[in-house]
């Protein structure tokens, strides 16, 4: 079932989860524990593209939008952090083989757009459960 966007605030999120997880961040930054707090950050996304034999340059495939980026004062680094309804398990079955239970359409070029950002800017996504943060925002906006 896809998300519902909910307003805030004066912030519209695109679903609970996002809402949910934004207020756990605000009460961090509240204790000092982290800073720098951004909503929707976007990248270009770049592949290699020959342009003769030996030629190879830059072009601009696609961007990526985070969730959520902020500052991590006690590591003392940025987080990416993007919220998913699902996140893909996977098992294995009594035979040794495996198989993805949970995850929604479009788990694959998502996962495609984070390796792409790996690459072009050496940024790893954090992928977080919504469930616990849809909850947190149904007390808050129901």
């Amino acid at each position: 079932m896809p998300s519902r966007r909910v307003t805030y605030r004066g912030i519209t999120y695109d679903s609970k989860a996002e809402l949910g997880y934004h207020l756990e961040l605000l009460d961090k930054q509240r204790q000092g524990l982290i800073s720098e707090i951004e909503l929707q950050p976007t990248w270009d996304l770049y592949a290699a593209a020959p342009t003769g034999p030996t030629r190879v340059e830059r072009r601009k495939v696609g961007k990526y939008t985070a969730d959520f980026r902020y500052y991590d004062v006690e590591q003392a680094k940025y987080v990416v952090v993007d919220i998913k309804g699902q996140v893909p398990k996977t098992v294995t079955r009594k035979n040794g083989t495996k198989r993805r239970v949970a995850g929604g359409k479009g788990w694959t070029a998502f996962r495609l757009r984070c390796e792409l950002l790996k690459a072009n800017y050496g940024i790893e996504v954090q992928v977080v459960e919504g469930a616990p943060y849809t909850k947190l925002a149904s007390r808050i906006v129901g």
